[in-house]
């Protein structure tokens, strides 16, 4: 009985998934996908934290935000 409700989860899970991918090949096709955008208004405070010589950790503790994040802003300003 486990096992065929496991089952049961796994084609509900992969057939929403691509459900979810032939929608975003349709968009896509249209010209209409943009993706996710990147939040301006927090990559502008995070180079301003950066201009300040802050650590990643002081950034992420006045920001909360990700390392990642600190990481990805730093990369695209190279």
């Amino acid at each position: 009985m486990l096992d065929l409700g496991a089952a049961m989860a796994r084609d509900d899970y992969e057939t929403r998934h691509k459900r979810q991918a032939q929608g975003i090949a349709k968009v896509k096709a249209e010209g209409k996908y943009r993706g996710r955008q990147p939040n301006v208004a927090l990559h502008h405070d995070i180079l301003d934290q950066l201009t300040l010589e802050r650590s990643y950790s002081q950034i992420q503790e006045k920001l909360g935000c990700s390392r990642a994040t600190i990481a990805k802003v730093v990369k695209q300003q190279i």
